[in-house]
């Protein structure tokens, strides 16, 4: 029996259906702003190679703030386009990214509909989130998600991101409950799911059919509890496990 859910924002209760068209604009800008004459085909191959090796370098790290992956992903970047690196055009980059990816995310179409339920039921809610304090800010008050929200924690505000154990533990402590007592929900296999199961609770993966979640490396990791691809089919699950 569960008494809490844990959720995880990007892929969960955002989609990440954008994101392709939000890369292509930032990469259209960059050109504009370097003068390349590339096209945008290339420099989304070069884009997407940065990015990768970004994945890997910071995929074994405990903690790390967003900002700091989009400043290297950026120099990764300029390196393959053999361009000179200005920090001028790092802070544009890194504030330019996290404006696009932050706007250009809509919340899932049943989201508020399943909060709501959930919320009726009187299980503990939160969200975790590997994110950096404005970003993840910024979400839950668009998309109005701070009054489901018995708390939130980002992975700045714990000082570890996902699957680090620190950041699970934090918000048991906050929740006070025990880990067994939590169905957590996140659509990464290798942030959420591997952390989560580590952390003892049970896990539910979340799947979109136009859109992979980001940073992943392609190790093997733990499987989930449970599969969904639409969060109306939660309600199912937690009325299983309640």
């Amino acid at each position: 029996m569960i008494k809490g859910l844990f959720f995880d924002v990007g892929g969960t209760l955002y989609s990440y259906g954008s994101m392709g068209q939000s890369i292509m604009t930032l990469l259209g800008e960059f050109s504009e702003r370097h003068e390349l004459e590339h096209d945008l085909e290339e420099l989304w191959a070069h884009y997407r190679s940065a990015s990768i090796d970004a994945d890997h370098h910071f995929a074994d790290q405990a903690f790390y703030l967003f900002r700091h992956y989009f400043e290297t992903i950026h120099a990764n970047f300029l390196q393959r386009m053999e361009l000179e690196h200005d920090q001028h055009h790092n802070d544009w980059f890194v504030e330019r990214k996290n404006k696009l990816l932050a706007g250009n995310l809509r919340l899932k179409p049943d989201c508020h509909q399943v909060l709501t339920k959930l919320k009726d039921t009187g299980l503990y809610m939160s969200v975790v989130s590997n994110s950096d304090d404005d970003m993840l800010y910024e979400l839950l008050q668009r998309g109005e998600l701070l009054k489901y929200m018995d708390h939130w924690t980002s992975s700045e505000a714990a000082r570890s991101c996902k699957p680090d154990r620190k950041i699970f533990q934090i918000c048991l402590e906050k929740a006070q409950l025990n880990a067994e007592d939590i169905l957590f929900v996140g659509d990464s296999r290798e942030q959420d799911i591997e952390g989560a199961h580590g952390a003892g609770m049970k896990t539910v993966l979340i799947t979109e059919t136009d859109a992979e979640a980001p940073m992943h490396t392609g190790r093997e990791t733990v499987e989930p509890d449970y599969r969904i691809t639409h969060l109306s089919e939660l309600l199912t699950v937690v009325k299983s496990l309640t």
